[in-house]
This record gives C-alpha cells, sequence and structure tokens, in this order.
C-alpha cells in the first residue's frame, strides 16, 4: 500500500533510479513518454508545476503508473488482445516456441479512430488479397486448418502459433498471433527471427536491420488496407510497438552479414522492454514514410548503448526493403 501522504521528491528520485536502472537517457525516456527533453528534465528536478498527464505519461513509460483505457481506445484494445494471447498459451510447456519466452515484438495500430465500421467477412477477405511485401508478411491470412482466421467477439483473430496446427515453421518468430477488428483496430505478435534453431544462443542477439524492415511492412499493410478501403488520405493512424526480451542482447549484424558491415562496437541493452508510439496519417506515411519510421524506431536503437540509428541508415534500409516489396500496391516513396 502506498504511504499517505505522498512524498513527491521520493517519487521523483525513484523514477530517476528507475530511468538509469533500464539504460534510458533523459531522450530516450521523453520519446517513450511522448513528452519532451524539457519535461522530463524539469520533472527530475522536482518542479512541481508539470501538468499532471505530463507526469502520467513520464511514471507511465517507468512502468511506475496504469492509468486506466478509455473504452474502445487502442490501449484497451492492446490490453485486451495481450490477455487473449496469454490465455491461448498458459496451457502450453513453458519452452514451447509458441510462448515466444525469450522476448517478441508487438505492433498495433487504429485507422480513422474509430469512425468506420466494416463487415468483418469482408475485412478478413481484403487482409487476405492484400499483395504481401516478405515471404512472412504482417497480418498473413492462412488458409489451413486451426490457423486460418476465424471471427469471435466482434473481432477476427489468427493464432498461428497453434500447437494442433499443421505447420511448416515452429519457432516463435512463425507463431504470430494477430487480431485486426471492424473500425480499423490491429494488432500482431511475434517472436524473434534471432532466436531461431540454429542461430546464435537464443536470447543472445538483436538484429540491427530487422527493425527497420519489420516496421516497413506493418506500415506497408496500413498504407496497402487503407488503399484497398478507399480510405480518406487524411484519416489519422495511431500506431505503437512493443519489444520485450532486450535485456542481455547485443546489436549484431545478423540477417544480412554480406550487405551490412559488422556493428563496431558492442551496443548491448540493459533494458528489458520498451513501447514506441507515434500519431502520423495516411499522407504522412506515403509522403514522409522514412521519417516516420525512423523516429518510431529512434528510441529503440538508443537502448543499445545510445547506438546512433541514423536517418542516411533508416534510408539505406528502406531502399533495400523496397526492392523485396515491388508487388506491392502501395510503394513507401
Amino acid at each position: 500500500m502506498t504511504d499517505w501522504p505522498l512524498d513527491w521528491q521520493a517519487l521523483v528520485d525513484e523514477a530517476v533510479r528507475r530511468r538509469k536502472e533500464e539504460g534510458h537517457t533523459q531522450k530516450s525516456l521523453a520519446a517513450i513518454a511522448g513528452v519532451s527533453m524539457p519535461t522530463v528534465n524539469a520533472f527530475e528536478r522536482g518542479d512541481i508545476r508539470l501538468r499532471l498527464e505530463k507526469v502520467f505519461d513520464i511514471l507511465g513509460a517507468l512502468g511506475m503508473v496504469t492509468l486506466p483505457s478509455a473504452p474502445g481506445s487502442l490501449a484497451a484494445f492492446v490490453r485486451a488482445a495481450r490477455q487473449r494471447w496469454s490465455e491461448l498459451v498458459e496451457p502450453l510447456p513453458p519452452a514451447h516456441p509458441s510462448r515466444q519466452s525469450l522476448g517478441h515484438v508487438t505492433y498495433a495500430y487504429a485507422i480513422a479512430d474509430g469512425e468506420i465500421e466494416l463487415p468483418l467477412g469482408s475485412l478478413r477477405k481484403q487482409l487476405q488479397d492484400l499483395p504481401s511485401t516478405s515471404g512472412w508478411s504482417p497480418f498473413w491470412v492462412p488458409t489451413k486448418d486451426n490457423i486460418r482466421p476465424v471471427i469471435r467477439d466482434a473481432l477476427i483473430e489468427c493464432w498461428i502459433g497453434n500447437p494442433d496446427a499443421d505447420r511448416v515453421f515452429r519457432d516463435a518468430a512463425h507463431s504470430d498471433f494477430w487480431q485486426v477488428t471492424g473500425d480499423l483496430k490491429a494488432y500482431l505478435q511475434r517472436g524473434y527471427q534471432e532466436d531461431g534453431s540454429g542461430n546464435l544462443e537464443p536470447g543472445t542477439i538483436f538484429d540491427l536491420t530487422l527493425p527497420v524492415w519489420r516496421t516497413a511492412e506493418v506500415f506497408v499493410h496500413i498504407l496497402n488496407l487503407a488503399k484497398a478501403l478507399d480510405l480518406d488520405l487524411e484519416a489519422p493512424i495511431q500506431f505503437e510497438s512493443r519489444y520485450t526480451g532486450l535485456e542481455g542482447r547485443e546489436l549484431v549484424t545478423w540477417a544480412a552479414p554480406l550487405r551490412r558491415r559488422p556493428v563496431a562496437e558492442t551496443h548491448r541493452s540493459r533494458t528489458n522492454a520498451v513501447k514506441l508510439a507515434t500519431s502520423t496519417s495516411i499522407i504522412e506515411l506515403m509522403n514522409d514514410f522514412g521519417d516516420v519510421v525512423h523516429r518510431i524506431l529512434t528510441p529503440l536503437y538508443d537502448l543499445f548503448d545510445g547506438f546512433d540509428a541514423t536517418r542516411q541508415f533508416v534510408e539505406a534500409e528502406l531502399a533495400e526493403f523496397r526492392k523485396s516489396a515491388l508487388q506491392a500496391q502501395v510503394e513507401p516513396r
């Protein structure tokens, strides 16, 4: 139980301690919390003139407070999706790949602020007809029994990690769980490719390039869906991603060793999880794709001993990504 009255300076001191313990700079914490760096600086100086919502943003990013999610919000949808995934994997053995126990990445988005409501059957068909961007596209719609998407509880749900399914790949990276609602909220959870069998010791590395490619794939998915549904180009997009199991991993060139030089120095994460979030629009994604990808991923790379993922690096990876996504109906510029 919290002692009352609340000691403000003790709260600030604990927040600073947690920030440092998790390896955050004031800059990276500000990016994750969605506030400015001067706001974080003022909070850590004990300034009591800050708006309460900004304080809650900072404390929430440090895991010190959990705020209620508004019904129908993206946050409420994500929380319910995570709970559903937990229920599905609960009966599985602790080491089962579908548990993604070494870590995973999640992507979630909401388009048009819930102002659209589509029939789930036709939306599932639209998702199935979207062009592929890789051999394992986000929100892939399989057709095999036990893993094909089903309609339940007013949404579309797909669990490719179902242990009873006839699957070619059974590692964490191919055990996707996703949900999509009729008002265009979506959630995808996937294990790390780096943790597959036959790789280096699972749970020890984090590839330099894959976050750019996978984030770009989700954004292209959004653009393709928006085009298929003929959505207004000004439609707003809320986007968030979350990476877990990062602590102790070293940033390396693993997925493209022949194309990318090895990371020059040791860059290791001392933080286990990070949530990234941004607001954009369909038209901004179309016109400033690289900028959106860069700004959402900068705090992630910063966790690895301050690795500087420059705009030039991101654009170079996106250029390679475009080469492998030529079949996409909407190509990022």
